[in-house]
């Protein structure tokens, strides 16, 4: 391949603390030399200066060296460092200087703190702006495109290259395929966990952020297909506007410049002789059934085929690889899963036995990925066989706990067989999970009535998602539980059946013995059953069972408040009410009442203020249109 320029990071750029290490040694031998100047005089400070730089090279000069003699390029070194502490120190000595006698050199001081302080400045200017610069330079010359390339494992593909270029510019995308994926034997498989058995089943040959080229006009690819014993190598026309490009987001802490443009993730599938499809969600880029190979020694066939094999355990072994591709070449499962790819059904699926609460992503056979309600799954469609299907429950966050692994070509080969009877040509699978651990799986093919059992599927558990799944699932069952029991109470309450609301009280706490609102509504029931000396004596213990929820303890201040109102202790209530309020401002019900017992204790403008808070929180009640009404002075021959 010519000689293209690709894209190369640019690494971030920082200013180190560490800088400010030597410029303590400075200021401190700056310190030194100016005392020496000031009380000793001139010879010292240089012999100082010297001794200095003598030491601080030498030590720097030779550590880490077994040898030590004088070298003249530690002698260069050292005169060079003595000279730039004489130079620092020019600016201790013109202060000297001007304490002495007066006078103070502004030039030569003036391009002595310019070259001193300035060029680190110029330099970091100069660090920084040209890392800026490099980075909108690649903005502007590389777009950013997650890149994902498939193969069918059998093909036992070796891919040299592939690459998106800007002949023009000659520039070329950053597309680095390592070809290391192991093929493993069906022992290997048969001994590995579901998950890791799918994770390499499904494996990409190349996953990862790319950078294409603007401007990119052909798209280069060459691989080895061993089991067809042929070289491919095609280049073709492309056009980088095919991209619908968006800007980039991330980081957020970078300009738009530095962040540039990204395409959708981007797919490209290898087929038999010399076929490949490169697409996104978007559109189609580029779609070849075929192509003619290209003729290559054996020589290099061989290199291909050994550095293939070099990357598998079982297969590593001549004989075993050797007999792996004649069984391949004489098998057509290939042929089958190609074929199976663009084949489109019209099927629907249901599911039993899991929460509502969930939805599904299916990957198909054609390698798209999309989401469906359950709702929505039951709807038939025309499209490819679902080859897994991921469970996802909706709790505080998705978990995607559940993958359902299918042998497609099994499948479809039941299908073919059902569909034979079915005049409608439409299947149904119907999904019905068992027991707890969801791995009890009954799945039936429906055509025309008629029910097929399958089983050529495996069913993968992510047991750490599961257990959270199964804890928040308890958590809400146990609330609505409890939600469900806190309204049949206040029912039973209302309707003066305190004895049946007391064993719903204690059923909640039961259940839950810190739940709060159970407090709060047996505050009411001994109020109801055993009068205000038993329920006031009792305030203590429920305000502390209830500390744990401000805003059921403020309900609980504020019915004391209540109790007291009825008891006509207008002045007790005061406390319990502003309570109440301190606890949880934001309820205006707290603030009227408050309002009502100034307007009982015939403080009108205390009544007033509270009302009219009350009224901004946007409260309505007769009492409250009675206090405004009244400008907070009540009415004792209606009361």
């Amino acid at each position: 391949m010519k000689n293209y320029l690709s894209y190369k990071k640019v690494d971030p750029v920082y200013f180190s603390s560490e800088i400010f290490f030597p410029v303590g040694i400075l200021c401190a031998a700056s310190f030194i030399s100016y005392l020496l100047l000031y009380f000793i005089g001139l010879g010292f400070a240089v012999f100082f200066n010297a001794a200095l730089a003598w030491c601080g090279y030498f030590y720097f000069y030779y550590y880490g060296r077994s040898r030590s003699g004088i070298t003249f390029e530690f002698l260069i070194g050292f005169v060079l460092t003595a000279a730039f502490l004489l130079f620092t120190d020019y600016g201790v000595y013109t202060l000297v200087q001007y304490q002495e006698t007066g006078i103070f050199n502004t030039l030569y001081f003036t391009i002595w703190a310019l070259i001193l302080f300035g060029t680190p400045i110029v330099y970091y200017i100069q660090y920084f702006g040209s890392n800026h610069y490099a980075k909108v330079k690649i903005a502007n010359t590389y777009l950013k495109v997650y890149f994902s390339v498939y193969h069918d494992r059998e093909l036992l593909t070796y891919i040299d290259s592939i690459a998106f270029i800007n002949t023009s510019k000659d520039l070329i995308s950053d597309i680095k395929v390592e070809n290391n994926i192991p093929f493993y034997s069906d022992k290997e498989l048969a001994e590995m966990e579901t998950s890791s058995k799918y994770n390499h089943l499904q494996q990409s040959a190349f996953s990862g952020l790319i950078h294409i080229p603007f401007g990119a006009d052909q798209f280069e690819i060459s691989w080895y297909s061993i089991v067809e014993d042929q070289y491919y190598k095609v280049n073709v026309p492309f056009s980088i506007d095919k991209f619908k490009l968006e800007e980039e987001k991330y980081p957020l802490n970078e300009p738009k410049s530095i962040r540039g443009q990204k395409a959708k993730r981007t797919f490209l599938h290898l087929h038999q002789n010399g076929g490949f499809k490169l697409y996104n969600e978007d559109a189609v880029l580029l779609d070849f059934q075929s192509h003619k190979p290209t003729e290559i020694s054996e020589e290099e066939k061989n290199k291909k085929l050994i550095a293939h094999q070099s990357s598998h355990k079982y297969y590593d072994d001549k004989k075993h690889f050797s007999d792996l591709i004649e069984t391949l070449r004489k098998s057509n499962t290939i042929q089958e899963r190609f074929e199976l790819k663009e084949k489109l059904i019209v099927w629907n699926l249901e599911f039993s036995g899991l929460h509502k609460d969930h939805y599904l992503e299916i990957n198909n056979t054609n390698f798209e990925n999309y989401k469906i309600e359950k709702e929505a799954a039951v709807e038939f469609d025309l499209k490819p066989l679902p080859k897994k299907i991921t469970f996802v429950y909706r709790g505080s966050y998705l978990f995607p706990w559940l993958k359902l692994h299918i042998d497609t070509l099994k499948l479809n080969q039941l299908i073919e067989k059902v569909l034979l009877d079915d005049f409608e040509n439409r299947i149904s699978f119907s999904l019905d999970f068992k027991d707890n651990d969801a791995s009890d799986l009954v799945f039936t093919v429906i055509a025309n009535g008629k029910k097929t059992l399958f089983t050529d599927w495996e069913i993968e558990i992510d047991q750490y998602r599961k257990k959270d799944m199964n804890d928040q699932q308890r958590e809400k069952n146990e609330d609505t539980t409890k939600r469900t029991l806190l309204q049949e109470g206040w029912d039973f309450v209302f309707a003066k059946n305190y004895e049946d609301a007391q064993q719903k009280c204690d059923a909640l706490k039961a259940i839950d013995s810190e739940y709060a609102s159970a407090y709060f509504l047996e505050v009411r029931i001994l109020w109801y059953t055993k009068g205000f000396e038993t329920c006031y004596s009792k305030r203590d213990y429920y305000f502390a069972k209830t500390k744990h929820e401000p805003p059921v303890q403020a309900l609980i201040y504020n019915s004391y408040g209540c109790i007291l109102d009825l008891e006509l202790r207008y002045e007790e209530s005061l406390p319990y009410f502003e309570k109440a309020i301190e606890i949880n401002p934001k309820e205006p019900i707290f603030v009227c009442n408050l309002g009502e017992m100034y307007y009982k204790l015939k403080d009108p403008a205390k009544a007033l203020k509270e009302a009219r808070k009350a009224k901004l929180m946007g409260y309505e009640s007769s009492m409250l249109s009675e206090i405004l009404a009244n400008k907070g002075v009540i009415d004792l021959i209606n009361h």
